[in-house]
């Protein structure tokens, strides 16, 4: 129904037109809710990764 609203709206009721931009928000917000998680945790594992790889190579200065 979205699908069609969205590539129909000069024609979609007031109707349609407030189900679809309830749908579409509701789903924006989920999806932005998942990217700032996901984010978050590239962040920690970045920093322990970088945490691991500096005492790594504090370990092995000097051989090739």
């Amino acid at each position: 129904m979205i699908k069609e609203t969205i590539e129909n709206f000069k024609t979609a009721s007031n109707k349609e037109l407030h189900e679809a931009l309830t749908v579409l928000k509701s789903r924006h917000e989920q999806n932005k809710e998942k990217i700032i998680e996901i984010t978050h945790q590239i962040d920690l594992i970045e920093k322990d990764y970088n945490k691991l790889y500096n005492e790594y190579r504090k370990r092995n200065k000097g051989l090739k």
